[in-house]
């Protein structure tokens, strides 16, 4: 969510130390993240989610930044200057995507933001996309519709059955950004759609919350896959290294589950 907050500078000196229950926000009650439980959510009929221009090379290098939250990566165009996006599924825009984030644990905690069937996850990859409606963030996050976002959990295995070719180059890169405010710039040989590799992206809960970090606005629509993305230790640990603003270990980035008061999430199988 850190995209956004370059227009906040007022906001932009929180950390995770009691993740988010200190932050100074104005929050409602759609917010997020949420626990996701299978056997609670509705089943939804919606139509498939549409992936535009995800499998297209982009036009140039890839920037790699370390926020002082997580490490961010702007998601360039492709090579006839089209964004990736996506559509379809109930949505009444198009979304482009803008950045991919980060949100992990450490050595000895999880850090997934969201739960799936009470179960948190080593990490959590968010891929923010802005409403084509709205030219501007400042003016997007004025409404409910400004965003949607795809959340996917990285899970720690010994053997990766499927190798996330694209993560592991990400991840590979975040040892250049341990300090705050450092960033890298390399060539990307992976498209957006190798970031989802092994997902089934047309399995996944629904529903509306808000961003997950200062100022916490409740204008995202939420895509969040059920099945995790395998990924060796050697690449997420780049992650646990980085560090804050304040020089400290940048670890344990996520924010506490909110209620989900009387919001209904919904659950579209893939075989829809």
């Amino acid at each position: 969510m850190n995209y956004i907050l370059r227009n906040y500078a007022k906001l932009s000196h929180f950390n995770y130390d009691q993740h988010g229950k200190d932050w100074q926000v104005n929050g409602g009650k759609q917010q997020s993240p949420i626990s996701l439980i299978k056997d609670k959510a509705v089943l939804s009929k919606a139509p498939k989610l549409s992936f535009l221009n995800y499998n297209k090379t982009f036009s140039g290098p890839l920037n790699l930044i370390n926020n002082g939250h997580t490490v961010t990566m702007a998601i360039p165009p492709i090579d006839d200057g089209r964004q990736p996006a996506i559509c379809g599924c109930k949505l009444k825009s198009l979304y482009k995507a803008v950045q991919l984030h980060f949100h992990w644990g450490s050595l000895e905690n999880k850090g997934s933001e969201h739960t799936i069937n009470y179960q948190r996850y080593d990490g959590e990859l968010h891929i923010l996309h802005q409403n084509s409606a709205y030219k501007e963030q400042k003016e997007a996050i004025r409404f409910p519709d400004g965003f949607v976002v795809l959340a996917v959990m990285l899970k720690i295995v010994q053997g990766p059955k499927i190798q996330p070719r694209a993560l592991n180059q990400i991840c590979s890169e975040a040892a250049m950004v341990r300090d705050f405010n450092k960033a890298s710039t390399f060539v990307a040989n992976f498209t957006l759609r190798d970031v989802l590799t092994g997902i089934e992206r047309q399995e996944f809960f629904t529903y509306m919350g808000s961003l997950t970090t200062p100022p916490c606005s409740e204008v995202v629509n939420w895509f969040v896959f059920p099945k995790h993305i395998e990924i060796s230790k050697k690449y997420l640990q780049n992650l646990w290294l980085l560090t804050d603003e304040r020089g400290k270990p940048l670890v344990n980035n996520y924010r506490n589950l909110q209620r989900l008061c009387n919001r209904t999430v919904y659950y579209r199988n893939a075989s829809k």
